[in-house]
């Protein structure tokens, strides 16, 4: 979690930028590639934090993995704050900086309570109720997002999500096209594809990726990179190096 008190600048994360304003949070997910452009003179705070410390607030710890979960143009990861409420942001984040560099007890309860709130802020401020206290129909779309986010490796078709989700292909495709507009087996594209845009970013050779995302022929694969990106492997790697 960036909280940025000062802004200016951008921060690309999955390959999407987004404004770095004055008393923002930006929330990145492991997994997420991203890069901090920061302009001269802007500051702020970094926290570093495993999901499990949230287990004991189940809207939150959803909150969380959603952003794991769902993409970064359907949830945004950031949230820009009025500057009136900045000096209570920076309060916040000033006791959680020095509990965490205290010693005194329970510090790790009080640290996680104090980033809870600002989470809880963030939740109000996007007014993301309807996707992480989705109901109905929107349960299915979410419980499909966060089974494509862990098991897209292995499967790779609408019929396994489908029999996983307990509902019928037409019932699933029906459900995510009144959700997006868009149908299951394009969401299984871009999830596949969006992992093979992170581990090329880091260095990885094409060849290990194709393996890593279960493709037994890397011609395949750079085949299949192509058809949904328009550049080969190799060319995004150069645009992106």
């Amino acid at each position: 979690m960036f909280f940025f008190i000062k802004g200016g600048g951008v921060h690309i994360i999955d390959f999407t930028e987004f404004v770095i304003h004055d008393s923002s949070i930006h929330i990145v997910t492991p997994g997420q590639v991203h890069e901090v452009k920061r302009a001269k003179g802007s500051y702020g705070f970094v926290f570093l934090f495993e999901l499990i410390s949230f287990n004991n607030v189940q809207n939150i710890e959803n909150f969380l993995f959603d952003h794991t979960c769902f993409d970064v143009k359907e949830l945004s990861p950031a949230y820009v704050f009025d500057t009136s409420f900045a000096s209570e942001l920076e309060h916040i984040t000033s006791q959680t900086w020095a509990e965490y560099k205290g010693t005194g007890v329970l510090k790790n309860q009080v640290v996680v309570n104090q980033l809870s709130l600002l989470m809880l802020y963030c939740m109000r401020k996007k007014a993301t109720v309807a996707i992480v206290n989705g109901a109905g129909k929107n349960d299915v779309y979410i419980s499909f997002r966060r089974l494509l986010n862990t098991q897209f490796k292995s499967l790779k078709k609408v019929k396994d999500y489908a029999s996983a989700l307990n509902v019928t292909e037409k019932q699933l495709n029906e459900i995510i096209l009144q959700r997006t507009g868009d149908t299951a087996y394009n969401f299984i594209q871009k999830q596949i594809i969006l992992e093979a845009k992170r581990l090329l970013n880091i260095g990885i050779p094409t060849k290990e990726v194709a393996y890593e995302l279960n493709f037994m022929d890397p011609a395949h694969f750079s085949k299949f990179f192509k058809s949904q990106t328009g550049f080969s492997p190799s060319a995004f790697k150069n645009i992106h190096a």
